[in-house]
């Protein structure tokens, strides 16, 4: 039973549900449409409180997905592993949260000094103001939902890579706290 199927028959979740079955008819490891999928369910699962499938989606991501340099691929991989970096501490896996840092750090390795310094501003928090003007300016609770969910990886990223001089790991991390109240009450209504 594929990772896709596995949700579909057991996910409390019947948003994810419906978004595994679009995906276990046809992925495609090098369309960033369908790697943002997955991404996104382990997302979703993650916050309804399904841990393991959100592991388990990521997993799945890096065994079908290969760095090639096409960024628009690999983002939604990276973001997997700064939420399966979240889960493992977690869970009080401290060596394999470190594990998924350390294959992030080395892609980045490959990088240009232009886009590591981007790197460096979006760990300072320049993203940040912007997440929140989207979720301030939300036309409903559904569109406020989904930019939550976006704010939310934004401040994981941060936290998870240890934060930048003008944004802590610290306070990323109680700004996800923060996040996460309004993120979950409105996930029970638009994810379920």
């Amino acid at each position: 039973m594929s990772i896709f199927q596995e949700i579909m028959a057991t996910s409390k979740s019947k948003y994810a549900a419906r978004k595994a079955k679009s995906l276990d008819k046809k992925f495609r490891p090098g369309s960033y449409h369908d790697v943002d999928k997955v991404e996104h369910i382990a997302g979703v699962c993650y916050v309804m409180g399904e841990e393991e499938f959100s592991l388990k989606l990521v997993d799945f991501l890096l065994s079908k997905v290969e760095f090639t340099g096409n960024m628009a691929v690999w983002a939604g991989v990276e973001r997997g592993l700064y939420l399966q970096s979240a889960i493992y501490k977690e869970q009080g896996n401290p060596e394999l949260a470190t594990e998924c840092i350390e294959r992030i750090n080395s892609r980045l390795e490959e990088e240009k000094p232009l886009n590591r310094k981007v790197f460096q501003r979006v760990l300072n928090g320049q993203m940040i103001p912007r997440a929140y003007e989207q979720v301030e300016n939300a036309v409903d609770e559904k569109s406020e939902c989904a930019w939550r969910m976006g704010l939310f990886k934004d401040l994981l990223k941060i936290r998870e890579m240890g934060g930048g001089e003008e944004f802590s790991a610290q306070r990323a991390d109680d700004e996800i706290k923060e996040n996460m109240i309004r993120l979950t009450e409105l996930a029970k209504k638009y994810y379920k």
